[in-house]
């Protein structure tokens, strides 16, 4: 199934693991720029794709590793987007959740769908073509950021997806986002096409290729 649309209840358990793992101030400011985004808002996402290839391991100081149902109190602490039942509620047989670890805390997580995520931004679900996978919601702690971790977790995602039998990973990064840009450009991906989106008073257009274009036969955008 798809990592879909969360309902209220889960909205507020969300809310509340943010608060304990971040901090309120985190959580009054997100809430503020919801408000401002609602209003008038709009960027442009740069998708980006890498052909998914086994990479051998060497000398790493990071523990990669698939999560699973047992870690919901470890990614509600040291994550903070899921609550422990929200967290094992998105795991299932086409979605799941990879971290890299160290010294019992989490330092980074990625989740990646060969089914679909649902995507805020666009009020839509955006779906890997069949036989790929789309990789989505990324969080590095900020104590282990500039530490090359991120790249480190798509490069070992990759080889993951590869080891499947995957054929290539989808990415869809923010371009007002350098670092993030930075971080998936050194982990091999490259960019394939972009969606722009407006949002003025609630009213959401997005504008994805047209028939012909670069990136048509790649991610698909659906409503449901």
């Amino acid at each position: 199934m798809p990592d879909d649309r969360i309902g209220a209840l889960y909205v507020a358990e969300r809310t509340l693991a943010r608060a304990r793992s971040r901090g309120a101030g985190e959580v009054v400011r997100l809430a503020g720029a919801r408000l401002k985004e609602a209003a008038g808002s709009g960027d442009t996402l740069v998708v980006c794709s890498l052909a998914a290839e086994i990479e051998p391991s060497a000398g790493e100081s990071f523990l990669f590793r698939s999560a699973t149902s047992n870690d919901g109190d470890l990614y509600a602490r040291d994550v903070g987007t899921d609550s422990r039942r929200s967290f094992r509620a998105r795991l299932s047989p086409t979605t799941s959740c990879f971290v890299v670890e160290s010294k019992g805390r989490l330092l980074h997580a990625t989740w990646v769908t060969t089914s679909g995520a649902w995507t805020r931004e666009l009020q839509s679900y955006i779906r890997p073509p069949h036989g790929d996978a789309y990789v989505f919601e990324s969080f590095t702690r900020p104590d282990a950021r500039g530490k090359g971790v991120y790249p480190f977790a798509l490069r070992k995602i990759a080889s993951h997806a590869a080891g499947r039998g995957l054929g290539n990973l989808w990415v869809a990064v923010e371009a007002g986002n350098p670092s993030s840009l930075r971080a998936v450009s050194k982990a091999g991906f490259r960019p394939v096409f972009r969606l722009e989106y407006r949002r003025r008073w609630g009213r959401l257009t997005v504008q994805i290729p047209a028939p012909g274009e670069p990136g048509r036969d790649g991610l698909r955008i659906e409503r449901t």
